[in-house]
């Protein structure tokens, strides 16, 4: 009996083991075959995938560009031209070659004085509590210890056992499964396998302390339903108080001779501030006062390859250093972006590379509860998705800054073109993003609850980019043809992104809750939320009301997630506050139903739609913004607003819009933050 061919399963890239020696890679995780017979270390990079042509965004932002090019070559002279070119930023990607070069002359081990004394880049050297410390060339400290008197190490005292932590271990346990699971894939910040090795070995090495421990644990409650972990038991905002006040009292006590984990705890309490909708003193652990200005003076940002090379610093401590850094910025720009307020990390100050492809990191299986019946284990690839949110912000954040600034420091003109310019960037990068990280091709298969907030927040950056630049054509002469279609397609990019973030909302509800989502994804909701809240203005009945109902459906998924995210209600009120300010609270009424049986019931009809359309929900969410709507374009020609605003008015002013500074709308009392109620429904 003939036995059945059997074909061998191709793969999209092959390790670079296979790639030295020329031989077929099997592409299996962590290690291939080829790698396993010869005892080899097994890598895959991502970079050198086979790409997969253009998509149609990403032309129709080339051609964006250029058409506004050539608007500009033929509007203003030459010399004004060149002023414009001039003084739009580079975007990060190339400050990232700015950023990696070599600086062994600033910290060679025999330094002529002429050398020290010309010297702009500063360095490294032993401070406080044994740890490195930096210190820029202004400042002439950065002379002394350049490579280093003494051994470096992060353990003060290798031999120091922890401090009792005093909590449940059970509880502990339960816990700190909800952040390797929940929490950790997706703002990376813990190395995982270092982190439980001191702790089982019951020993204050610097990165495992009582600190981190109660940070981590304050956070992972509230993802946790567990009446144990509140301070008031049948209260679920006080998840968590008990562990975040042992961590601030252990944190004002550390922060005089900080450590690489004393900045990991304090990004973490940032984090839970915000989950209480403390958002000064959230901000303040962040950026303006602990876990940025204490990566800045641990060095994290600087490259430390000396210190490697020298003996001084391990491998280890490297990664360690790496991830923390790179943590604490995610985390920065999410808050920037979400906040609306400038960024506080540079870019050119970036000199460490970004964390290694750890194998039991990356390739490790997510082992969090599914919903779905079709709960089959898959690889986390958390790596791979923290990296590319990291380039992805990098790209954006320096460019929102300016777009989003006062006319008087960058001009419409200039705004407009770093627009278009980080337009390209942006759908380049999602175009070329690894296969691991796409979206799949039908809606049964699930990614890794990290990789829908990846998304999530792609096409949020997407839509803060073009948002300011929608206007309502009010002249259709040749002159005004170009900036008209440039601000219809603004508006038609808004409208098709905010779609993408509430299917991808629903896609998550379908196999995950959204009792467990990240607290960051609260700013792609009420970002959506806002548009089609925007549409419902419209004069055309039939947007209006599609519109509607993916306003509901988005707003429900920030009631689900105000359980775990005091931020999320805050959103929930500013929503409210703004249906009123724009007089659509009276399209949202709808007393014959409520919101909750109306987003579902429309949830089920556009899966049934869009299943007919594409074949599947997340077939159309493959390109960027490339999806058939159930508006056409034909159905967007009837007039926005009847002609009552002008060219020169843009709908959302950076200053006066709610997601820049929603105090200003806070201020007074406030309506009930159940939805249902706030708007009167």
């Amino acid at each position: 009996m003939p036995q059945p061919q059997t074909y061998r399963r191709r793969v999209s890239v092959a390790c670079e083991v296979c790639r030295r020696k020329r031989i077929k890679c099997d592409g299996a995780k962590p290690s291939c075959a080829g790698c396993l017979s010869y005892a080899e270390n097994c890598e895959y990079k991502y970079d050198k995938e086979k790409r997969k042509p253009p998509t149609k965004q990403h032309i129709q932002a080339l051609n964006a560009r250029i058409e506004f090019l050539e608007s500009q070559l033929a509007k203003y002279q030459p010399q004004e031209s060149d002023t414009i070119s001039t003084t739009t930023h580079q975007l990060q990607s190339q400050d990232d070659k700015v950023g990696n070069k070599d600086n062994s002359g600033a910290q060679s081990q025999s330094r002529d004085p002429i050398d020290d004394i010309t010297d702009v880049l500063g360095g490294l050297s032993i401070g406080e509590g044994d740890q490195l410390r930096y210190f820029g060339s202004r400042s002439n400290l950065s002379f002394m210890e350049r490579q280093g008197a003494k051994p470096f190490t992060f353990r003060q005292n290798p031999d120091q056992p922890l401090q009792p932590i005093g909590v449940d271990p059970e509880i502990r346990e339960e816990l700190l499964e909800i952040y390797w699971n929940w929490q950790n894939p997706w703002q990376y910040l813990v190395y995982q396998k270092v982190f439980l090795r001191s702790l089982e070995a019951r020993l204050d090495d610097g990165y495992c302390t009582p600190l981190l421990l109660h940070s981590m644990l304050a956070l992972a409650a509230r993802y946790s339903d567990n009446p144990k972990v509140r301070t008031v038991p049948n209260d679920s905002s006080t998840a968590g108080d008990g562990f975040s006040q042992k961590a601030q009292a252990l944190l004002f006590e550390e922060i005089k001779a900080p450590r690489v984990s004393t900045i990991v705890a304090a990004a973490h309490l940032s984090l839970f501030e915000m989950a209480k909708d403390n958002e000064p003193s959230g901000w303040i652990y962040l950026g303006m006062w602990i876990a940025i200005r204490m990566a800045y003076n641990l060095g994290l940002h600087i490259n430390p390859h000396l210190w490697v090379s020298s003996g001084s610093m391990t491998p280890d401590e490297v990664e360690l250093r790496s991830i923390a850094w790179w943590g604490c910025y995610m985390i920065e720009k999410l808050f920037t972006v979400g906040i609306g307020r400038p960024s506080i990390i540079i870019e050119r100050d970036i000199q460490v590379d970004f964390p290694s492809n750890l194998a039991d990191v990356e390739y490790g299986q997510w082992n969090g509860h599914s919903t779905s019946s079709a709960s089959h284990p898959y690889l986390s690839y958390s790596i791979t998705t923290f990296i590319n949110t990291c380039q992805l912000l990098r790209l954006a954040a320096r460019p929102l800054d300016d777009i989003y600034s006062p006319e008087y420091i960058v001009s419409f003109t200039e705004k407009k073109s770093i627009m278009t310019k980080t337009d390209i960037a942006l759908t380049a990068l999602y175009n070329n993003l690894p296969s691991v990280l796409r979206l799949p091709p039908t809606s049964s298969r699930p990614l890794p609850p990290h990789m829908y907030c990846f998304h999530m927040h792609f096409y949020t950056l997407v839509i803060l980019l073009h948002r300011p630049f929608i206007s309502i054509p009010s002249d259709n002469g040749p002159s005004r043809r170009s900036i008209n279609e440039s601000a219809s397609t603004s508006w038609e990019t808004c409208i098709k992104a905010a779609e993408k973030v509430t299917v991808l909302f629903r896609a998550y509800a379908k196999f995950f809750t959204l009792r467990k989502v990240s607290i960051s994804v609260v700013d792609p909701a009420r970002t959506a939320a806002f548009i089609h809240l925007f549409n419902m203005t419209s004069k055309d009945r039939q947007l209006r009301d599609k519109s509607r109902q993916l306003f509901l459906e988005t707003l429900h998924y920030l009631e689900q997630m105000s359980i775990a995210w005091g931020w999320a209600k805050r959103s929930v009120r500013a929503v409210g506050l703004v249906s009123q300010k724009w007089r659509v609270h009276d399209i949202v009424k709808n007393k014959g139903q409520s919101p909750v049986e109306s987003s579902l019931e429309y949830q089920d009809e556009r899966q049934n739609h869009d299943s007919e359309i594409a074949g599947s929900v997340d077939a159309w969410l493959q390109d960027p913004l490339d999806s058939p709507l159930a508006v056409q374009a034909a159905e967007y020609s009837s007039p926005f607003f009847g002609g009552s605003l002008h060219m020169d008015q843009e709908l959302f002013n950076p200053h006066n819009f709610l997601s820049a500074g929603d105090d200003a709308f806070l201020s007074g009392p406030l309506p009930d933050t159940d939805w249902e109620h706030g708007f009167d429904l």
